[in-house]
């Protein structure tokens, strides 16, 4: 099974259709003999992952989680009340790594700016323009991309898109994004689980290909287009 955690396949369809354009703009703003790649742990993680990274720095104490070494803190999404870009399955966020003509990843320094104009090339927001803390590797697709402007709605419809390529749902109204009963009777069907997980997504994907090649939905035009 692929590794959700790096595989491009979990990435949402506008990432996944521009991540290669976006990591050759990257590289080519580098100097010679830089490479460009995405990190280990950059494009989808369960809420469980993600709620081990933000265990980093925190104990509990007195019924909640609490920075005890703001050194060793990483987030403060625990992906159950507060979900990182990266929790979304597709994945609306990606983290870009730089590796040195070395071979060595870098871990942080003045190149990674370049991490922004490959964002900006392709009107994706960059970590490195956030007020307050900042997230250099980090890319993710504008709230106003996404399908009516909802990451919970817009993650729904995704899984959608797939169910009506499969003839699991047959009517264009099912297509709304929100997947209650309905839809996840409709995945039930088409693959036997009505639990949106990784493996989940894995096994659509390797049925149907990646969304942004699917025909059957791309006729209705209030469906926000890969660009």
């Amino acid at each position: 099974m692929a590794n959700h955690k790096s595989d491009p396949l979990f990435l949402h369809p506008i990432l996944h259709a521009r991540l290669a354009d976006i990591l050759a703009e990257v590289k080519n703003n580098l100097p010679a003999g830089w490479k460009t790649g995405t990190a280990l742990e950059g494009i989808h993680r369960t809420p469980g992952e993600q709620f081990t990274i933000f265990q980093k720095g925190r104990a509990f104490k007195d019924g909640s989680w609490v920075i005890v070494d703001k050194n060793k803190k990483v987030t403060g999404l625990d992906g159950y009340k507060k979900k990182s870009r990266h929790n979304y399955l597709p994945a609306t966020a990606v983290d870009i790594v730089l590796f040195k003509p070395d071979g060595k990843e870098l871990e942080s320094g003045p190149q990674e700016q370049k991490i922004g104009k490959g964002a900006a090339k392709y009107n994706l927001d960059w970590g490195g323009n956030w007020s307050g803390w900042q997230d250099l590797p980090h890319i993710e697709i504008p709230l106003n991309r996404l399908f009516k402007n909802s990451l919970d709605l817009d993650e729904g419809l995704q899984w959608q898109k797939y169910l009506f390529e499969g003839g699991a749902l047959t009517s264009p109204e099912d297509l709304d994004g929100v997947f209650g009963q309905h839809s996840k009777a409709a995945l039930q069907a088409l693959i036997g689980t009505s639990e949106r997980t990784p493996d989940a997504w894995e096994t659509l994907y390797t049925k149907y290909g990646p969304i942004e090649s699917l025909t059957t939905v791309q006729q209705y035009a209030w469906i926000p287009a890969v660009r």
